[in-house]
């Protein structure tokens, strides 16, 4: 795979501080190969479950789409 999983965790929990979440926890990674992206989804809930994804580029490690 083109970007390992513990760098694209590491960067989408840097972007997570960075937009100002305090909590949050890693729900699921995947790698898609046919766009070579990373989807990864995480709860930023802190009394209940608020689900945010954050989409990483396989090739340059960058975040490419928040939702």
């Amino acid at each position: 795979m083109p970007t390992e999983l513990m760098s694209v965790t590491d960067t989408a929990r840097e972007f997570l501080v960075k937009s100002g979440y305090a909590f949050f926890q890693l729900q699921k990674a995947d790698f898609d190969a046919s766009r070579n992206q990373w989807n990864l989804t995480f709860d930023v809930g802190f009394t209940t479950a608020k689900i945010k994804k954050i989409v990483i580029d396989g090739a340059s490690g960058k975040v490419v789409a928040f939702e």
